[in-house]
């Protein structure tokens, strides 16, 4: 660690004992990813990759503000709406671990939780790039536009008042970065008790097509601007400041990637600074991140919390810190690197205290697939609140599954299995079990997802690994499995286990014939191969309530 970094972070730590800052916004689950080309790389063609997990946490900018913010000394209040995911409980525990005080963060049903994917690679001219891919409730998104699975503060219902009357603390600072009403109105019931606010404007809508909508953004951010005392921007998100001027009681700032960083205090005019440049660059993700949190932390050390005490040389001095800290926070892989390279701090105690469930669940997902799936969110929320749904990640090797599902079994002995697909296809084979399988594929030996060969996982799994192969070995062994499947059913097993098929199934229809060979109990749904939610509701669910 550099010893003027540590002084740095050192004299932050001992001017902020004491202050708390309350945040909400984007979290996500970060998977950060390497591609290594291990026959070299040349320019303008394809070369042969192999893709390294470097680390896998929360992220996201309000993820990573409140999990920065401790490590320099200040006590943070994450507001967060999480699913039940296991994602979604690591991030409640990597919040708890680097110092925040989860008591406003939920793991419902109706929550929830976005995994994003950022990899570094190398562009087709050999140039460093990074591409981020995510997935919510297990449906593939590319970039960073379709976020569905994020739940926010809810402006209606009392959500944000109820919020408000449960503090026993006003914090000293609220952090939020997206222009969401629920979020706005927690900043303005904050600021009228002398909280300041803090806007990290994610996006005024210059880039929206439709007139309505971009019109109808920006009104939502200038209102966001309205309820802020300090308003951080990029100048890639943000271009037109004009509207800075309409606001002489605020502090604005905005940073200019390779340009470095300017201000304007409470109308005066634009003052910028120079960029702190870093030879050893690695990784620019969480520097902007990194800036917010040591400028909340600087202005909290030196008791500048209101817009009015504060001086243009003394905003000069505070976003030197951050400019320096975040300056070389770039020489680490991941946001939060540079902690983990700080071998005096210490993560902390992350043990949660889960729910009590009185019905256990387990569901087993298709081929190429993932625990946390489309159609895994889909069963949860349609839960009750005290059962509880397990999402394992099949291992490829089918024997090998099958082996380790029976273990799980044995350890956490499920009301009952539903299986999707080749999920089905395993279910079927644990005998003694209540089981539901949805379109079985029965002849597993012969899917194009374990042909011999190299695959992707079509969802991100919980270790993170995004590639798999299918060896010969591996793909015989799906055939000696196929061909003792049936073996061992008895008559209690007949009625322990039933099949649901969708009457459109065009890729193991097929199957139910087999099935109904060997099981009493077969259904018909309409619908094809993977069940849309209303499917899940309407024709799964009644099911899975008739049998638990």
């Amino acid at each position: 660690m550099n010893n003027d970094i540590l002084t740095l972070v050192n004299s932050l730590r001992e001017g902020t004992a004491g202050k708390t800052c309350m945040g909400t916004g984007n979290y996500s689950f970060d998977i950060i990813t390497r591609r290594e080309y291990p026959e070299g790389f040349v320019a303008g063609k394809r070369n042969k990759f192999e893709e390294r997990i470097l680390t896998m946490e929360i992220g996201n900018t309000c993820g990573n503000v409140m999990t920065m913010l401790p490590y320099l000394g200040v006590k943070t209040y994450p507001v967060a709406k999480l699913d039940m995911s296991p994602q979604g409980y690591r991030m409640k525990r990597d919040m708890k671990a680097y110092g925040a005080d989860v008591r406003f963060v939920s793991n419902t049903r109706t929550g929830g939780t976005t995994i994003l994917r950022c990899m570094h690679k190398l562009d087709d001219q050999g140039q460093p790039a990074l591409s981020h891919k995510g997935s919510t409730g297990g449906k593939p998104w590319t970039g960073m536009s379709a976020r569905p699975c994020r739940k926010y503060l809810s402006s209606k219902g009392g959500e944000v008042e109820a919020l408000v009357a449960s503090l026993d603390f006003t914090p000293d600072v609220f952090f939020f970065d997206i222009a969401q009403a629920g979020h706005r109105i927690l900043a303005e019931q904050l600021r009228e008790k002398g909280t300041m606010v803090y806007f990290e404007g994610d996006s005024d809508g210059h880039k929206l097509k439709d007139d309505k909508a971009r019109k109808a953004a920006k009104r939502a951010f200038l209102r966001c601007v309205e309820a802020s005392d300090v308003v951080k921007m990029s100048a890639e998100l943000v271009q037109d400041l004009s509207f800075a001027d309409d606001y002489p009681d605020k502090l604005f700032i905005q940073t200019m990637g390779a340009e470095g960083i300017r201000f304007k205090l409470r109308g005066g005019k634009w003052i910028k600074l120079d960029p702190i440049v870093n030879p050893d660059y690695k990784d620019y993700e969480g520097a902007g991140d990194w800036t917010s949190s040591t400028l909340i932390a600087a202005l909290c050390a030196k008791g500048m919390l209101k817009v009015k005490d504060m001086t243009e040389q003394t905003v000069k001095e505070v976003l030197m810190m951050a400019q320096k800290i975040a300056s070389y926070s770039v020489g680490f892989v991941g946001s939060k690197g540079m902690i983990h390279a700080d071998e005096t701090f210490k993560l902390q105690d992350d043990t949660l205290e889960m729910p009590h469930y009185t019905k256990k669940l387990m569901y087993l997902h298709g081929s190429a697939s993932a625990g946390y799936s489309r159609t895994s969110m889909g069963i949860l929320q349609y839960l009750p609140d005290d059962w509880q749904l397990l999402t394992p990640d099949c291992p490829v090797d089918a024997e090998e599954c099958l082996k380790m599902l029976k273990d799980l079994c044995e350890k956490e002995k499920p009301d009952l299995i539903i299986g999707s697909s080749q999920g089905g296809y395993y279910a079927q084979m644990l005998r003694g079990y209540k089981r539901i399988c949805v379109n079985p594929a029965l002849d597993m030996s012969n899917d194009a997802d374990v042909k011999v060969g190299s695959h992707q996982f079509v969802v991100n799994r919980e270790d993170g690994v995004q590639k798999y192969v299918i060896t010969p070995e591996i793909q015989d062994g799906y055939r000696r499995l196929e061909a003792r499947q049936f073996e061992g059913i008895t008559d209690a097993d007949r009625e322990l286990c039933y099949g649901l098929f969708g009457d459109k199934d065009t890729d193991y229809g097929h199957c139910k014939p087999v099935f109904a060979e060997h099981y009493n109990h077969i259904y018909t749904f309409p619908g094809g191969h993977k069940m849309e939610y209303d499917e899940i509701e309407k024709y799964l669910m009644p099911l899975v309530k008739k049998l638990v």
